[in-house]
């Protein structure tokens, strides 16, 4: 539960360390929830337990690539007249529309993923529309994809999709071949809109629901950004902090001497080399992103990898950096942490290395990799 602005901060920053370089901007994350938190509404969650079996739920989310804006973006914005934005809250609107769409009311909205906007913004969406929220999310991290997450491999139907963008947009999916095709076919809706759009799906049932999603993750981000700021105030090791909160390993610290990067296809997709420092002078991490980080090689070979989570923190402050945020010559330390939850063969299949094409590199558990 969200109380203070104190508590807010610590919900945002732990939502954004888990976000794996994604997860959408905390910045906007943080100035959604802080209206509802003005306008004094109620910022909490739920239990699933508490829900009936035959009550219905859905996920909402931003999707869209987290790449910052060229200037032919913005060129094209201007051609489209994208000048004025009439929809604040997109993922109000999805939900609504999702509604209207299957003629039910939802009783409660679940988080799609761990991250600095798709943790805050559907409890701020829940919070403006009397909803409950519950404490819970579809991945138990940030996933670049929707199709990636947990009702998938429990096959439970992905449409009807709602979208909203910001320009007041809206596109329903009534039906689709399958979860990759739903995937895609949200990305080409938000690319020509030049920002994440809203989006609600998933409806289900609180009995299909039980058994695809992670519980207790609302109450972990918040617990672990209180975490990281109590061990900031006391001058302590942040990454460390991090890390015991999260049950990771910080695993490598050091500077980040290149940063290569392209949009495409609604993705941001980033190589990122980081030059080691104190314990780890002398060796080089690189780090893999499609949105959110995915594959790390240690000097060269194979190392930490989806669906284990990788977040790059500031040494300085153990504030969390996106990867549109990071940038060379900042000085960074890196956490580790285990998510034995997707090391099935079908949760491999769609969060593993093979899964973003890495073919000939196997899956490998941290706990293996780190020795």
């Amino acid at each position: 539960m969200i109380k203070t602005m104190t508590d807010l901060d610590d919900f945002v920053r732990g939502s954004t360390l888990y976000g794996t370089g994604g997860g959408g901007p905390q910045v906007m994350g943080r100035k959604l929830l802080l209206g509802s938190f003005e306008e004094g509404k109620d910022i909490s969650w739920i239990d699933i337990d508490t829900l009936q079996d035959d009550d219905w739920i859905c996920t909402a989310f931003y999707m869209g690539s987290i790449a910052p804006l060229t200037d032919k973006d913005r060129e094209n914005m201007e051609m489209l007249g994208l000048k004025e934005r009439v929809e604040p809250r997109v993922l109000v609107r999805a939900v609504k529309e999702l509604e209207k769409e299957l003629g039910v009311t939802f009783a409660a909205i679940v988080p799609v993923e761990l991250g600095g906007i798709n943790s805050p913004a559907p409890v701020d969406a829940a919070a403006q529309m009397g909803k409950k929220v519950l404490d819970a999310d579809l991945a138990g991290r940030a996933v670049p994809e929707v199709a990636q997450t947990l009702p998938r491999i429990k096959k439970l139907p992905i449409a009807p999709l709602t979208c909203c963008d910001a320009w007041g947009n809206v596109v329903l999916i009534r039906e689709t071949h399958g979860y990759d095709f739903a995937e895609q076919l949200g990305k080409m809706i938000s690319i020509p809109a030049y920002e994440p759009i809203g989006m609600a799906c998933f409806a289900m049932q609180v009995k299909e629901a039980k058994g695809a999603i992670v519980k207790g993750t609302m109450t972990r981000n918040l617990e672990t950004g209180r975490a990281v700021r109590e061990a900031r105030e006391k001058g302590e090791d942040t990454a460390l902090a991090f890390a015991k909160a999260a049950g990771g390993s910080v695993i490598f610290r050091g500077e980040v001497t290149k940063k290569e990067w392209e949009s495409k296809g609604g993705y941001m997709f980033v190589d990122l080399f980081i030059k080691g420092k104190e314990d780890f002078a002398g060796h080089e991490l690189k780090i893999w992103a499609k949105n959110e980080n995915h594959m790390t090689w240690l000097d060269g070979k194979p190392y930490i990898m989806s669906p284990d989570l990788v977040q790059c923190v500031y040494e300085e402050g153990g504030d969390p950096i996106t990867n549109t945020d990071i940038k060379e010559g900042d000085q960074v330390a890196v956490v580790a942490i285990a998510h034995p939850l997707y090391r099935s063969d079908e949760g491999l299949k769609v969060l593993g290395p093979i899964h973003y094409g890495f073919k000939d590199i196997p899956y490998t558990a941290m706990e293996e990799a780190m020795g």
